[in-house]
């Protein structure tokens, strides 16, 4: 097949169709921005985490107590509680504040 005659109107209409692609390729590039928003109970949680982060992983004062205790000889540790905190922390049920 042979193209003899390409006037200037198709030279014109190719040239206006490859700005019109790169226009909406720009476009494209820009991505839109993401929002998220969070509830109110949402933030509540982030207030109670920040909270917790504060608090030592360990309670140092009960810590004491009991070493002081077991050097004094008066710690008595009893099995039944023991049993109950094993099984407590096996279940993921939170400790009842001992």
């Amino acid at each position: 097949m042979k193209i003899t005659h390409i006037g200037p109107g198709a030279i014109d209409a190719y040239k206006a169709q490859q700005e019109q692609n790169k226009q909406v390729r720009k476009k494209k590039e820009v991505p839109e921005q993401d929002r998220a928003e969070i509830s109110s109970k949402g933030r509540e949680l982030q207030a109670y985490r920040a909270a917790l982060r504060q608090m030592p992983d360990v309670r140092q004062d009960k810590v004491e107590e009991i070493k002081h205790r077991i050097k004094s000889g008066t710690f008595a540790a009893s099995a039944e509680k023991t049993a109950a905190g094993i099984i407590r922390e096996l279940r993921g049920n939170p400790p009842n504040g001992e």
